[in-house]
């Protein structure tokens, strides 16, 4: 009796290790750089859309001593991550008007693109001296400033930017990460992000993050805010993820499988969803099924440590014992200090 209650004790452990770390993936909420791409069929070699170029050239055809022009014609080149044409623009628009709020503006966004956060600061503190309501200047630093964890900052230039427009949705969102992040208020947080999603309907990070939040929380409304995404963007494979890893912690695993398998039909490299999937038939000792899902997790990313692990842990409930020790050695060779896996492999060994 002894030795089936130390079994059932590290089978509980186990799974209590793979649960955690299916949590932790869980809590990202970055979707893939290919999510949401668009193409357009009528780009120049810039990436560029033609017409709009045009626009801009026409204006400046007669008018090329105009700074403002420039700096139109300078963030166009900037949407399209054209920085060393932007770049010519913009300094040729400063020479032409050193004190023109947009010029600090355009030269700011290109200094973030380049990873040069304080020449951008910089210049986005002197466009909002010139310009004290420049929104897109104090917006910029808000973000600027939420990144490098100054909230103090960030908060004062949101609360400017929403005396200016108290209906803006952007502020609001960005109002909502400050006092999640520094307050730990996750209720008003909330409140910030719902505000955001009732000025602008579509606001998809909102959405996001309304669903992130509640899910966090374990409100039933999680789903809720899911849905209204891809009610949107229907290929959202990261949120239908998201969602099952929702109902995977209220203990509704079909729903959550359902999910699950709806994030790797679009996205085949979903090595997450086919991990969660093997946890979940872990939970219920269908341990064959377990290990073919934690196989196509690694085939989805081949330095999978956990994946590795749970299907090591397959192997050996199926008394698989060599690729059980195989599987827990792979783990232990891409992160060596993984101590699951050493104990898994030391409890075979004994």
């Amino acid at each position: 009796m002894s030795g089936l209650f130390l079994v059932l004790t590290a089978m509980k452990k186990i799974l209590l290790v793979l649960f955690a770390m299916l949590f932790l993936a869980s809590c990202q909420n970055t979707p893939n750089d290919e999510t949401n791409k668009e193409t357009s069929t009528s780009e120049d070699t810039n990436g560029i859309p033609s017409s709009k170029l045009d626009s801009i050239n026409d204006l400046l055809s007669n008018d090329e001593l105009n700074a403002e022009k420039l700096v139109l014609r300078a963030k166009v080149y900037l949407s399209a991550n054209n920085v060393n044409a932007a770049r010519v623009d913009i300094a040729k628009a400063m020479q032409l008007d050193s004190n023109l709020a947009l010029v600090y503006e355009a030269r700011g966004e290109m200094s973030f693109m380049l990873n040069k956060g304080r020449a951008a600061q910089k210049d986005w503190e002197k466009c909002i001296k010139l310009d004290p309501k420049n929104s897109n200047c104090l917006l910029n630093l808000t973000e600027l400033y939420i990144t490098v964890n100054n909230y103090e900052r960030a908060l004062e230039m949101v609360n400017r930017q929403l005396e200016i427009d108290d209906k803006d949705p952007q502020a609001y969102f960005m109002k909502g990460i400050i006092v999640r992040d520094d307050k730990q208020d996750t209720g008003l947080a909330l409140q910030y992000f719902q505000n955001a999603v009732d000025l602008k309907q579509d606001y998809i990070e909102a959405l996001d993050m309304l669903g992130v939040t509640l899910a966090n929380r374990g409100d039933t409304l999680a789903p809720f805010y899911y849905k209204r995404i891809l009610d949107q963007q229907p290929q959202r494979w990261d949120i239908y993820y998201k969602m099952g890893a929702y109902y995977m912690s209220q203990n509704e695993e079909n729903r959550a499988l359902e999910a699950f398998t709806q994030a790797t039909q679009i996205n085949p490299a979903d090595a997450e969803s086919y991990y969660s999937m093997g946890y979940i038939h872990l939970t219920l000792r269908q341990f064959a099924k377990a290990r073919d899902l934690f196989t196509q997790s690694i085939n989805a990313r081949d330095r999978n440590y956990k994946a590795y692990y749970g299907r090591g842990y397959s192997h050996e409930m199926l008394g698989d014992v060599i690729n059980a020790k195989k599987d827990y050695q792979k783990a232990i060779e891409i992160l060596p200090m993984y101590t699951p896996a050493k104990e898994a492999l030391a409890r075979i060994n004994k």
